[in-house]
């Protein structure tokens, strides 16, 4: 079978999946007894929306659970007394419908919700577009809830209730907890900088909604009757998400199977995807006419950028990232689309950050070495003079250098990429260069921080970028600079920063990280002892010989080998968490040994610093370059971070990364090795 017909028959099950899952949605009946009001929830004929929700002794309706102090029955007829006064009344049962009246209000027309989520509404909602604040700090949304009948299960993952969302400046994902009381309930504010796609206490509900500053919803889930439903003064989305939500697909191109597709044949696939989404969304809009515009065009965003991001994504898994020029051709189709506001989506920041530095990337191999280019323009403006032989160095570096970037995009190991530099780095054009870099100093960095200003600005506004835009990638570029290096910006690269940047929170998001770290950089080290010279080894060169030299103290103790870098996201992740680790195993004597990777020194104690990693049983090496390479080299190391465990006789046992900070798993382990 060619690799043609395999993508024809992958696109082919595709659309059939999503025909049939067009024609079998439907919502789901449930059993509710509505001769009754115990359990059951009406929503307004009229307007379609959830307006009341009875329980044993508690009454739903404007946003809040209320207490039922007393109760009375008169036929079918209800009259109920709330904790705050307000009497609510419950007319007979008649055609399916029942009056409910609350106060001094007049009373409500309601029919019983009898599906697991609420049904269509009678009328077509034309409105477009979410609210857009313009990214305004301090700005939320409000959810109320209740978690009822919640079994067992659910309350074995515990009290606490969280939302999940994209802080779209920083590119982290940001929860937002509140405890829930005995019975389930619980209000939670969570902050918004615009309107957000969000995941609602995601391990027990698996629900994903969008959320708009300045609202307060209220969220059923109901275990018993299997019902979920919003209640509020604007939640038609929310509730015909929940009840025709969007679909989750395999459109990954590491899930393919290995040499299965080349680029265009996954662009060709996700296309089908996505055409296949819309063709099961349309056909649902014909069999459920009412359903808002803005529900149309929620899903009609959310297919496109996810395309995009699936696309962009796949760049990881190229030769050396090279995408066809069609292929990006056709994602910058799918980026003029994009959506506004651009916190919609979850997906919007890792489509954004992948798109644009894939065009930048491929811009920087077709011009000169960045730094040649900084020397350049520090000659032209008369701030520094270059010999005759400097220049022709600089002639001699460039093509070096570019030659070099292609390599190590190409590299399928860290190993290759190690010896690829090490190999770089010992021509002795590269070593003369380096050396005139060292020369230039001060000026060299300030101009280039300016450059990598300008570069990304050039980037940015060659994508059709607006001026918001503008100011959220840069902002997040600079993020993604200090928290790699875990140290604060050059000077002139902030100053750069507070002048280019527009938007307030955007700013403010750089500001408050590079504060962070410039604060971390002038503070002391407490427990400096954590951190070991390395004179004891400074002459060896023997990967086994090294680490034995290192570990010989803590012979008849376990050894906790982390291998890391200041510069590995995941491994940073896991430093942060370590504490929980230490705190499981605080029975244990347990030697925590830490050996950097290609770190920085100031980026190095910044992290220790940051995640207070020190202490009697903490060690921190920061070796050379030769000597880190050579221990990784004995212990195998081809991937960051790498967890190894060293037991008290010094045999050295793997640890999968995935199971590195389960502690009951290393205490099996360790209750083993200690036999």
């Amino acid at each position: 079978m060619t690799k043609r017909s395999i993508s024809i028959g992958l696109r082919e099950f595709a659309i059939s999946v999503f025909v049939i899952l067009a024609v079998t949605v439907q919502a789901q009946e449930i059993k509710t007894n509505i001769e009754t009001i115990a359990d059951t929830y009406w929503r307004n004929e009229a307007t379609g929306d959830w307006f009341i929700g009875f329980a044993p002794n508690h009454v739903i309706y404007n946003n809040k659970v209320w207490d039922i102090v007393s109760q009375t029955k008169v036929k079918d007829t209800y009259t109920l007394t709330l904790d705050n006064g307000t009497v609510i009344k419950v007319g007979k049962l008649k055609n399916g419908l029942r009056s409910i009246g609350i106060g001094s209000e007049q009373p409500v027309t309601c029919s019983p919700i009898t599906t697991e989520t609420l049904p269509d509404y009678p009328t077509k909602d034309q409105r477009k577009g979410f609210v857009d604040n313009n990214y305004q700090m301090g700005d939320s949304a409000t959810l109320i809830g209740w978690m009822k009948d919640m079994p067992e299960q659910g309350w074995k993952l515990g009290r606490e209730f969280g939302v999940e969302l994209e802080y779209l400046f920083a590119r982290q994902q940001e929860n937002v907890y509140t405890k829930m009381d005995s019975l389930g309930r619980f209000s939670l504010k969570i902050p918004l900088i615009n309107s957000s796609q969000v995941f609602i206490d995601w391990r027990r509900s698996r629900l994903s909604s969008v959320m708009e500053p300045g609202k307060t919803y209220f969220l059923l889930c109901d275990f018993k009757t299997r019902q979920r439903l919003f209640m509020g003064d604007d939640v038609r989305v929310q509730n015909e998400l929940l009840a025709y939500p969007h679909q989750f697909a395999n459109d990954r191109f590491e899930a393919m199977e290995s040499g299965m597709m080349d680029a265009m044949q996954f662009k060709e696939y996700t296309d089908s995807l996505r055409l296949s989404r819309m063709a099961e969304l349309q056909e649902r809009t014909r069999q459920h006419p009412n359903l808002s515009q803005r529900y149309i065009d929620y899903l009609t965003g959310y297919y496109l950028t996810g395309q995009g991001e699936s696309m962009m994504q796949a760049r990881f898994h190229m030769p050396g990232r090279e995408l066809p020029q069609e292929y990006m051709d056709y994602v910058g189709q799918l980026w003029q689309q994009k959506v506004k506001p651009y916190t919609l989506y979850r997906e919007f920041s890792t489509f954004m950050r992948d798109y644009i530095d894939q065009l930048d990337e491929k811009r920087e191999l077709d011009l000169a070495d960045q730094t040649v280019r900084a020397v350049r323009r520090l000659e032209q403006q008369g701030i520094i003079k270059l010999t005759p032989e400097d220049s022709k160095l600089l002639d001699d570096y460039s093509p070096l250098s570019k030659e070099m970037d292609r390599l190590l995009n190409y590299a399928k190991s860290h190993e290759e990429s190690y010896q690829l530099i090490e190999a770089f780095e010992r021509n002795d054009t590269v070593v003369r260069a380096y050396q005139l870099f060292d020369r230039l100093g001060e000026p060299l960095k300030r101009e280039q921080a300016a450059l990598s200003i300008r570069s990304n600005l050039a980037m940015i506004d060659s994508v059709g970028c607006d001026q918001n835009l503008r100011d959220i990638y840069l902002a997040c570029y600079l993020w993604r600079f200090i928290d790699a290096a875990r140290s604060p910006l050059p000077p002139l690269m902030m100053e750069s920063a507070e002048k280019e940047i527009q938007l307030p929170v955007a700013l403010k998001t750089v500001k408050s990280l590079n504060d962070k770290y410039t604060a971390l950089q002038n503070q002391d080290l407490a427990g400096a002892a954590s951190l070991r010279p390395s004179t004891d080894i400074e002459n060896m060169s023997d990967g086994e010989a090294i680490l034995r030299k290192i570990i010989e103290p803590y012979k008849g103790r376990i050894v906790y080998l982390d291998i890391w870098g200041t510069w590995c996201g995941p491994c940073k992740v896991a430093l942060k968490e370590s504490h929980k680790l230490k705190e499981a195993l605080k029975d244990y004597d347990i030697v925590y040994l830490y050996l950097a990777n290609r770190s920085p020194e100031e980026s190095w104690k910044n992290v220790i610093k940051e995640y207070n990693l020190t202490g009697e049983n903490c060690v921190h090496y920061n070796l050379s370059e030769d000597q880190q390479n050579a221990i990784e080299n004995y212990l195998q190391v081809n991937a960051y971070p790498t967890y190894k465990l060293i037991d008290k006789q010094g045999n050295i046992h793997d640890i999968d990364w995935l199971r590195a900070n389960d502690a009951n798993h290393l205490k099996e382990t360790i209750d083993k090795l200690s036999i």
